[in-house]
C-alpha cells in the first residue's frame, strides 16, 4: 500500500512539474500598422509620374498555434496564419485620387523569449514571415508588377496577460524590410521609407496547461 501511494504520488508530481514546463495552445488576434509613410513618386522619363502613398488605417487577422516551454523563464514559438490589407492612394495631376488596395497572406513563426512575473509574462524574440499569397487592384496599372520576397524578417516584443487558460497579448512588432519592397512599375523597384510597425492584440486559450 505504502509503495502504491509513493507511486501515485511520484506521479502526480511528474505530471504537475511537466505541466508548468510545456504549455500547448490556440491564439487568434487583430493587428494594425501604426507607423505612416510618406508618399513616393512613381514613374521615368517616357512614363506617367504619380504620387504613391498610403491611405488610412486597415486591419489584419491572424490565428494559429503556440507551444511554451519553460515557467518562470521560457520560450515560446508560434505558428500562425496572417492576412493583412493595404490600401494605396493614386494621385495624378488634373485626375481624381483613385485607391486601389492589395491583400496578403503570410506564415508567421515568432520565437519569443520571455521571463513571468506572476501573472505577467514579458516576452520578445525573432519573427519569420513567409510569404503565401496576395491579391492586388494594383495589376489595372500598366507596367506593374509585384516581386515578394519568400522570407522576411522582423522583431516582436509585449506583455502577456494571463487568467487560468485564457490570456491576452498586446505587442509590437517592427520589421527590417521596407514597406512596399515588392512594389515594381516598367521593370523599376519602388518601396517607402520606412519599415511597417504593427500594433498586435490576441488571445490566447492554453489546450495543455
Amino acid at each position: 500500500m505504502k509503495k502504491l501511494i509513493f507511486a501515485i504520488s511520484c506521479l502526480l508530481v511528474v505530471s504537475t512539474t511537466h505541466a508548468q514546463f510545456f504549455s500547448f495552445g490556440l491564439k487568434a488576434g487583430l493587428n494594425t500598422q501604426i507607423n505612416h509613410q510618406n508618399e513616393i513618386t512613381i514613374g521615368n522619363i517616357g512614363n506617367p509620374n504619380f504620387n504613391f502613398g498610403l491611405d488610412g488605417r486597415n486591419f489584419g487577422a491572424q490565428f494559429g498555434v503556440y507551444t511554451r516551454f519553460g515557467n518562470h523563464f521560457f520560450v515560446q514559438p508560434e505558428v500562425l496564419f496572417n492576412s493583412n490589407k493595404v490600401d494605396y492612394k493614386i494621385s495624378e495631376t488634373g485626375v481624381a485620387d483613385v485607391i486601389k488596395n492589395e491583400k496578403y497572406q503570410y506564415l508567421d513563426i515568432p520565437v519569443l523569449l520571455g521571463v513571468k512575473l506572476g501573472p505577467v509574462r514579458i516576452q520578445t524574440g525573432p519573427v519569420g514571415h513567409y510569404f503565401l499569397h496576395s491579391t492586388s487592384e494594383l495589376t489595372d496599372y500598366n507596367g506593374y508588377k509585384a516581386k515578394f520576397k519568400q522570407l522576411s524578417w522582423g522583431w516582436q516584443g509585449g506583455l502577456n496577460v494571463g487568467f487560468k487558460r485564457i490570456s491576452l497579448d498586446f505587442r509590437y512588432e517592427g520589421n527590417f524590410s521596407k514597406q512596399g519592397d515588392h512594389i515594381t512599375f516598367f521593370g523599376d523597384q519602388y518601396h517607402f521609407g520606412h519599415s511597417p510597425e504593427r500594433f498586435i492584440v490576441g488571445v490566447n486559450f492554453a489546450i495543455v496547461k
